[in-house]
C-alpha cells in the first residue's frame, strides 16, 4: 500500500493522524495497567464534557435499554469506547500466542468459521460496531484466517493507510469505501472465490441503504452485506467480540434466512434477518455498542434522507388522517 501524505488535507487532519499515531506509541510502550486506567480516566472526561456526543448516545442506547439503566449504560458506554481505542492502539505488541491466549471462542464459534472455509462457498460475516471488533480481526488473523473487509476512507488518507496496515499485518484484508458499486463487485470476487467477506453492518454510512425495522423503529442498513447473500446465495454469520471481566468473549453463529427467488422480496428479508441478528448481539452488552453517531431518521430531521427508495413501510404521504389522530 502507497504512503500519502499526513499534510495532504491541510495542517488540521495532519493534527489528527499525529494524534493517533502518538496515542498508539504510548499503548504501545506504556505499562498495561498504567494505560488501563488511562483510559478509564479519558472515558469518564470524554462523558463529562462530551454533551453533543452523550446526547447521540443517549438516544441510540434509550432504544436499547429502559429508563432506570440508560445512565449507567451511556456512562459504560463511554468507558468501554476508550478501552476500545487502547486495545486497537496497542496490537501492535501482542504476539499470535498472546492473541489467541486472550480471547476465548464461546461454543462452536470456530467450528462456524471453519465449517464456512472447508464449504469452499464463501462467506459473509457481520458485526455491529460492538466491542473490540480490532481486536477480533487481530485473534481471526492469529487463526490463520484470511478475511476481506471495507473500511471508511478517513481525511487525510494516511490515516486510512496506517489504520489499514494495522489490520494487515493480522491477515485482514481492507478495501477502501469508495464507490459502492465496484466495492461489491470486488467483495463478490472474493466470495467467488471461497473467501470471507467481514462488514461492519449497524450504520448506514453512504444513506443510500435498505429499510429495516430496528429495536422497534425503521432506519436503514448499509446495503453490501443484504445484496452479497442475496447475490451470491453464501452463508450469513453474525459475529461479536465483548470483553467480560479481564478477558474477552468471541462469538459466531449462523444466521439463517430463505430465498424465494424474488430478488426485492428477498433483499427485504434478509436485511431485515441482518438487522434482527444485530440487535440480539447489541442486547447481550449494550454498554458495548459503540455508535457514537445518530442511526434513525427521527433523530436526523437536519440530514438529508436516507434510503435507495422511499421506505416501503410507510403509509402514503396521502393518506387521510385516522379516527384519533390530529392533522399537521
Amino acid at each position: 500500500m502507497t504512503s500519502s501524505s499526513p499534510f495532504a488535507d491541510g495542517p488540521g487532519p495532519a493534527a489528527v493522524y499525529f494524534a493517533y499515531r502518538t496515542g498508539a506509541w504510548l499503548a504501545e510502550h506504556t505499562p498495561p495497567a498504567v494505560a488501563d486506567r488511562l483510559a478509564a480516566w479519558g472515558g469518564r472526561i470524554a462523558y463529562k464534557r462530551a454533551h453533543g456526543k452523550r446526547k447521540t448516545v443517549e438516544s441510540n442506547l434509550g432504544r436499547v435499554v429502559g429508563p432506570e439503566d440508560l445512565d449507567r449504560v451511556v456512562k459504560a458506554a463511554f468507558g468501554s469506547y476508550a478501552e476500545y481505542w487502547l486495545e486497537t492502539f496497542r496490537l501492535g505488541r501482542y504476539s499470535h500466542d498472546e492473541l489467541l491466549g486472550m480471547v476465548e471462542p464461546v461454543g462452536d464459534s470456530v467450528a462456524v468459521i471453519e465449517d464456512a472455509i472447508a464449504a469452499g462457498k464463501g462467506a459473509v460475516v457481520i458485526t455491529p460496531h460492538l466491542g473490540f471488533y480490532d481486536l477480533g480481526v487481530a485473534w481471526v488473523g492469529a487463526k490463520g484466517w484470511a478475511f476481506t473487509t471495507v473500511a471508511e476512507v478517513l481525511r487525510p488518507k494516511a490515516l486510512f493507510e496506517w489504520f489499514a496496515r494495522i489490520r494487515q499485518r493480522h491477515g485482514l484484508t481492507v478495501l477502501p469505501a469508495r464507490d459502492g458499486k465496484s466495492v461489491r463487485v470486488r467483495l463478490g470476487e472474493v466470495l467467488d472465490a471461497g473467501g470471507t467477506v467481514a462488514l461492519v453492518s449497524d450504520r448506514d454510512l453512504g444513506r443510500r441503504g435498505i429499510w429495516v425495522t430496528f429495536f422497534g423503529e425503521r432506519t436503514t442498513f448499509p446495503a453490501s452485506p443484504t445484496l452479497l447473500v442475496v447475490q451470491k446465495k453464501v452463508p450469513l454469520i453474525a459475529g461479536s467480540i465483548t470483553k467480560h471481566g479481564s478477558g474477552f468473549r468471541l462469538q459466531f453463529e449462523n444466521v439463517p434466512y430463505v430465498l424465494t427467488g424474488d430478488e426485492q422480496a428477498d433483499i427485504s428479508a434478509v436485511a431485515q434477518v441482518t438487522a434482527d441478528a444485530i440487535e440480539r448481539m447489541v442486547r447481550a452488552a449494550p454498554e458495548q455498542w459503540h455508535l457514537f453517531s445518530t442511526n434513525w431518521p427521527s433523530d436526523e430531521r437536519h440530514l438529508r434522507p436516507r434510503g435507495r427508495e422511499a421506505d416501503p413501510a410507510a403509509p402514503p404521504a396521502s393518506d387521510p388522517p385516522q379516527v384519533g389522530e390530529v392533522q399537521a
